[in-house]
């Protein structure tokens, strides 16, 4: 039996560099742009980059441009054209109709991605209220070809413009819908929330595929999903890291950040991004190895004050560092970072030094108290086991003299006997 191949879609990639910035950041993005159309299995057919001061309002890169990009489309039979940058609704209703194809920006791409990706029910919930709200202005001309082919009718609105006005009522609906269900899942994660309370919690951010799933693989032991692609984990996964404290501490991988993430992306992912701000350590996790390391950084930062989660502690991971060939950028690296850990998951010391750099953040959270426990309440020695460290417990005549140490997110078991 002869398996028919799916044939991947054409597309050609436009930016837009606007002047005065340097036209190497405009490179580099069409090159993470690229990324993102191979995650989606399109064939990347040619790139073209238009320099202007500012976007034309109709056609965003100009007429002249438009032409050549037009002829391009015809010579190799191009399904999508790529813009990367946020168009307006008007402009990707004149790119469409002069193209003659689809046009797809940015966060339209970024959107397909999550959509393919998502797997639980909580991220599906999520990408189709992104979606949703980013269709919901874009309606408006989808519909005009009804008017065109009846010849509209002059005493009442246009067939378009009926559908137009049906399909926001089904969108509305649709979107009032889905954030009754985020709420739910929001009431969830908050007794999830409470279950964990008497733990330390660290949370791992950073850059798309800066291997954030391979280090979450690497401290807890687990096998979660490893892809070498943009976007490739969504769901909030959290796992126990044992042996680091007592109590014992839960880790929880995120999904990934990249420059330009859709804000209504970051609406939606709130209730998956709350593992963040309710972390008492950050793990920010980068590849070392790549051209754009320091932005990839920046670009994290600024999302991570977008969610509120700024002013957590936090450990920087310059991750990958065994791929870094040229001497002189990891000197630089180290030098500019010199509270970072290099790490490579093929080598157990940098683990260790990431684990004892975990282990003395925490070691600040906890107070050492001396105990006099009366054996009239013998039952809470348990308490003393099972959420403090016990470090000496002496059995005098009067009470139990009990040394030890507690963390402070504990402290309110011992009410009372502290």
């Amino acid at each position: 039996m002869q398996v028919e191949k799916i044939k991947k879609e054409k597309v050609f990639i436009v930016a837009l560099n606007l002047k005065p910035s340097p036209l190497s950041e405009t490179e580099e993005s069409l090159n993470e742009l690229e990324a993102l159309a191979a995650t989606l299995n399109f064939c990347v057919m040619g790139r073209v980059i238009q320099s202007r001061n500012i976007p034309d309002q109709r056609t965003f890169i100009g007429k002249g441009k438009l032409h050549e990009v037009e002829d391009v489309v015809e010579e190799l039979g191009i399904d999508i054209v790529l813009f990367d940058s946020e168009l307006t609704p008007k402009q990707g209703q004149i790119l469409e109709e002069s193209l003659g194809c689809r046009v797809w920006d940015r966060t339209q791409v970024i959107l397909e991605i999550f959509a393919r990706h998502a797997r639980t029910s909580e991220s599906k919930v999520q990408v189709e209220l992104a979606r949703l709200e980013y269709m919901m202005p874009r309606l408006v001309g989808m519909w005009s070809h009804l008017d065109r082919e009846r010849g509209g009718i002059s005493a009442s609105r246009g067939m378009g413009e009926k559908q137009i006005n049906v399909d926001r009522k089904i969108a509305r609906t649709s979107i009032g819908k889905l954030k009754k269900e985020l709420e739910k899942i929001v009431k969830e994660r908050q007794t999830q929330k409470k279950k964990r309370g008497d733990c330390f919690q660290i949370a791992i951010i950073g850059y798309t595929n800066a291997g954030k799933s391979t280090l979450m693989n690497l401290l807890t032991g687990n096998n979660l999903l490893v892809e070498d692609r943009l976007f490739a984990t969504l769901e909030s996964t959290t796992r126990m890291l044992k042996g680091i404290t007592k109590p014992e501490t839960v880790i929880s991988d995120t999904v990934g950040f990249i420059r330009n993430l859709p804000h209504g992306l970051v609406a939606s992912f709130r209730s998956t991004l709350d593992v963040v701000k309710d972390a008492d350590l950050i793990l920010h996790v980068t590849d070392a190895n790549h051209p754009l390391v320091e932005e990839h950084i920046s670009t994290t930062l600024d999302v991570l004050k977008e969610i509120e989660g700024g002013d957590i502690p936090s450990i920087l991971v310059l991750n990958k560092s065994d791929l870094i060939k040229d001497q002189i950028k990891k000197l630089i690296l180290e030098r500019k970072h010199p509270d970072a850990v290099m790490l490579s998951s093929f080598d157990i010391k940098t683990k260790n030094i990431l684990i004892d750099k975990i282990k003395i953040f925490f070691q600040d959270q906890f107070i050492s108290r001396k105990v006099k426990l009366p054996y009239s309440k013998s039952e809470k020695l348990a308490n003393f086991y099972e959420h403090a460290v016990v470090e000496n417990i002496s059995y005098l005549d009067d009470a139990m003299h009990i040394d030890c140490v507690i963390s402070k997110i504990n402290k309110r078991r011992f009410a009372g006997l502290l």
